[in-house]
């Protein structure tokens, strides 16, 4: 009974990721990976279903399950904590120092730049030369002007500045 409640804890755990990126698919999107909607809709069908939806938590499910027997069990959850905790305890010495752990969220930090950076040169970068030149900086910038100019009137109200929502300071493949 307790490996049920266990696992059962860790599907509905590895369920919700997905959930939160579908209940932030409306009008206040989070700021983080482009359109979310573009993202799911991996058949690019115009329609996501429950399986575009669940892929990824199925993935973590199935990275859990070492085994391939379509369940997690105590072990395998205590594998992968070990796998963790050994990848911040750099010196092996059985614990963690603060050290230890400031280097690994450096580490995750520079990792959610350099991922951002390489998104940001996607959507920018228009010839696709590697760079971002003075011009496609300014074509985005204008592109995100005009989306946000809903009377088309050449200017931005108090409004319309806010209907662009928390993306106003960057910008969205699209």
């Amino acid at each position: 009974m307790k490996r049920k409640i266990i696992i059962g804890s860790m599907i509905a755990a590895l369920a919700i990721p997905a959930l939160a990126i579908a209940a932030t698919d409306g009008p206040h999107k989070g700021h983080h990976k482009g359109d979310i909607f573009e993202r799911l809709d991996t058949n690019k069908d115009g329609e996501i279903s429950f399986e575009e939806m669940t892929v990824r938590s199925t993935e973590r499910f199935s990275r859990l399950d070492k085994d391939g027997n379509g369940t997690i069990s105590v072990e395998e959850m205590t594998v992968k904590k070990k796998e963790f905790f050994d990848k911040l305890d750099k010196d092996g010495n059985g614990s963690i120092s603060k050290e230890e752990a400031r280097a690994f969220h450096d580490m995750k930090r520079e990792m959610r730049k350099e991922r951002h950076a390489s998104r940001m040169l996607e959507i920018l970068d228009i010839d696709k030369d590697g760079v971002v030149t003075k011009e496609e900086f300014a074509a985005a910038s204008d592109k995100r002007f005009e989306a946000a100019d809903g009377n088309k009137d050449g200017v931005l109200s108090a409004e319309e500045l806010q209907n662009m929502g928390p993306k106003k300071h960057g910008m969205k493949k699209g």
